[in-house]
């Protein structure tokens, strides 16, 4: 969830807080299922034809916040929207999956494999991705 730095969105700290917002969505992405969902919004998102549109009306304040992927949301706070923040972070129905790419039959691949395993149950996985990507990067959980 992304809003601009100035909006009264961008102090929320809670779903139920967001639930009266205007919202924007792009089209075909999980950010409307997740709006649906999980905000339960009291009106319907406005759906945008693209990711330009989709911060152009974050920037024009046609609407209050807009969801997008947590990636994305890095992204456009550090690149594009420096006047937003993000407002925070939710599980969305679906949720997303990370990966790694390597060439095809690469000799890496166990290498990578074992030290993924490792880092997984170990914890540090977790504690990384916390850090660079959750609540310590500047994405706050939203319940």
């Amino acid at each position: 969830m992304l809003s601009l730095k100035s909006a009264p969105e961008a102090g929320a700290t809670s779903l139920a807080e967001l639930a009266d917002a205007k919202l924007g969505v792009q089209v075909g992405t999980t950010s409307l299922d997740a709006v649906d969902e999980v905000i339960e919004p009291s009106a319907q998102p406005q759906v945008f034809n693209d990711s330009n549109d989709t911060v152009r009306a974050l920037k024009t304040k046609r609407v209050d916040a807009v969801v997008v992927d947590l990636p994305t949301a890095f992204y456009l706070t550090a690149a594009e929207i420096p006047e937003a923040r993000i407002t925070g972070q939710f599980d969305a129905p679906g949720g997303d999956d990370w990966g790694l790419v390597l060439a095809k039959d690469s000799e890496l691949t166990p290498c990578v494999d074992k030290a993924l395993e490792e880092l997984e149950s170990s914890g540090e996985l977790a504690e990384i991705t916390d850090q660079w990507m959750g609540g310590q990067a500047g994405a706050p959980e939203l319940r």
